[in-house]
């Protein structure tokens, strides 16, 4: 068992939070200049502002929050650029589709998902039901909840991925499970095809 530790406080001073969102290469700070709006400058800078009131220092409370228990390497504005340029689309696969599964909401997502993918394009497909998916299920012994199983849900959107797809993600309110001995998993993905989350 985790032993609780005492709250920790992530910060990193304005250099450091500069050079990671905007980068030391100039070709990277040259297309910063060029690609991003005034109000998108002006937001980005307040996280090298010492006075900021945005981007503020992270308080970890326990050794259970996630940063402390699954400690991952940080990764700067150049190394997700140049990530990218590495992982581009296929010219024929280049949209992310949303496959809604009963009763989602679906305003801003879209655009959400957009900022996060650059040159991607998103789009929503209309919502199906769960019937329609003929996927397993099971009653949450703790809340009685339903759950659905993740394998059959995936299988569904692999088999029905339109054909101009990098990939899909399906998106549901209900819960899932991955397998019978475990309680509940929050998202599920095969690779090269999409994933389903809750």
């Amino acid at each position: 068992m985790l032993q609780c530790k005492h709250a920790q406080e992530f910060s990193f001073g304005p250099r450091a939070l500069k050079d990671a969102l905007i980068s030391t290469n100039p070709a990277l700070q040259e297309l910063y200049v060029k690609a991003f709006s005034s109000a998108e400058k002006l937001f980005l800078s307040e996280a090298y502002n010492p006075q900021r009131t945005l981007f503020c220092s992270l308080l970890i409370r326990t050794a259970f929050d996630w940063l402390l228990s699954h400690p991952d390497a940080p990764e700067d504005f150049e190394t997700f650029y140049h990530s990218m340029l590495r992982r581009k689309q296929n010219f024929y696969r280049k949209h992310i589709y949303l496959q809604p599964i009963g009763n989602v909401g679906q305003e801003n997502m879209v655009c959400i998902i957009s900022s996060f993918f650059l040159g991607l394009r998103v789009k929503c497909l209309p919502s199906i039901p769960v019937s329609s998916i003929h996927c397993c299920y099971r009653h949450c012994r703790d809340s009685d909840r339903v759950q659905l199983h993740a394998d059959g849900i995936l299988n569904f959107l692999k088999n029905n991925k339109p054909m101009d797809a990098l990939c899909v993600l399906g998106l549901t309110l209900l819960d899932l499970y991955p397998c019978e001995t475990w309680s509940f998993t929050f998202s599920k993905f095969l690779p090269g095809q999409g994933g389903i989350c809750i």
